[in-house]
């Protein structure tokens, strides 16, 4: 079985399959037709993910030694949720369907790093956009998510994979937190508080942490968030008491069992079935037999189980590169009840 796989459309026609897709046009055979050119385009950035991590990874170590470093691709539903709720969009344009991820302790590693990517001449994979979500641009999102992204384009050795673009989101632990928190949420409850859906109050609540979280960092505080610690902390008292999101986060945490202690190099699924609270991680000795599983998880359709593809250099950090597969939102839930001097306010 070949390694890699290799777009086997182009880009034109990936374009009417992102289309036909989104607006659900075409006969049953032709949507799964459509859905089959979607999933060997996402497919096929693994390779240059792979050429990204590489680079990343190299320098991460320069600026801490303990920075972790992970890769994964974008799931297939959220390809089709998000073409279901853009129906104009195409694939093409999405830069996250491959992604990298590093964590670092602190604001200036984040910054130490962003600088050293952008400075190698030497590169072919070039970095074709910054998105600083810390500070002034973009800024913090009005979710309250922050961390910078870098745009790459893949320029390098294998001309098929050229112009493909990889995302990597570069992040402190507190920022890495926040953001566990949210999709565990997300995960456990089915809301959408990741793309700005749900309960009004619960969205206030993260927003207030995030800003709580900046002035920690000392960055931008979120729109819309820009009070004083004092009263950011008032709110956020009043809101813990009625929703009590720090036992919710706990209570998802105690039902799900602790894996991944080796540190080979590996390509995983995580097999999340939300309603059992089980979670099966399945260890494969090639990224073809990663990926043919993967596949397999999605065929099923199932809305009950989120399935996805992590490739990362030592399995023991799987539990802090995807936290949220694991409900482990500890680092935020610590940091809320430090911030309010009592557990459950």
């Amino acid at each position: 079985m070949r390694r890699w796989a290799v777009p086997e459309n182009s880009n034109n026609q990936v374009r009417k399959a992102s289309k036909a897709v989104g607006k659900g046009t075409g006969t049953s055979e032709e949507l799964e037709s459509a859905r089959e050119v979607l999933s060997n385009y996402r497919l096929a950035h693994a390779y240059p993910l792979n050429a990204v991590t590489v680079t990343v990874r190299q320098n991460a170590l320069i600026v801490n030694a303990n920075a972790i470093v992970a890769q994964r691709h974008k799931r297939m539903p959220t390809i089709l949720d998000k073409l279901e709720r853009h129906p104009n969009m195409s694939v093409t344009t999405m830069q996250d369907l491959g992604g990298c991820r590093v964590v670092f302790e602190t604001v200036d590693e984040v910054d130490d790093l962003v600088a050293l990517l952008q400075d190698l001449p030497r590169s072919r994979n070039r970095v074709k956009k910054v998105y600083d979500y810390l500070r002034g641009e973009p800024g913090p999102r009005d979710s309250g998510y922050r961390g910078v992204h870098l745009v790459y384009e893949y320029g390098a050795s294998k001309a098929e994979y050229h112009g493909l673009q990889i995302e990597l989101q570069v992040r402190t632990l507190l920022q890495h937190a926040w953001a566990t928190a949210v999709e565990t949420m997300d995960l456990f409850s089915g809301s959408e508080l990741k793309y700005g859906k749900g309960e009004p109050d619960v969205l206030r609540y993260f927003v207030l942490v995030a800003s709580l979280m900046a002035f920690e960092e000392g960055t931008a505080p979120v729109p819309g968030a820009e009070a004083s610690e004092a009263d950011l902390l008032a709110e956020l008292r009043g809101l813990e008491h009625r929703l009590g999101i720090v036992d919710r986060l706990q209570g998802y945490a105690s039902i799900v069992g602790v894996h991944a202690t080796s540190d080979r190099r590996n390509a995983l699924t995580l097999e999340l079935h939300r309603r059992k609270r089980n979670l099966t991680v399945t260890v494969h000795e090639t990224l073809a037999e990663a990926q043919a599983r993967l596949t397999e998880l999605e065929a099923l359709d199932d809305d009950d189980l989120d399935a996805v593809l992590v490739n990362i250099a030592r399995i023991s950090q799987l539990r802090e590169a995807y936290p949220n597969y694991y409900a482990d939102t500890g680092r935020f839930t610590e940091f809320v009840i430090s911030r309010l001097g009592t557990r459950a306010a």
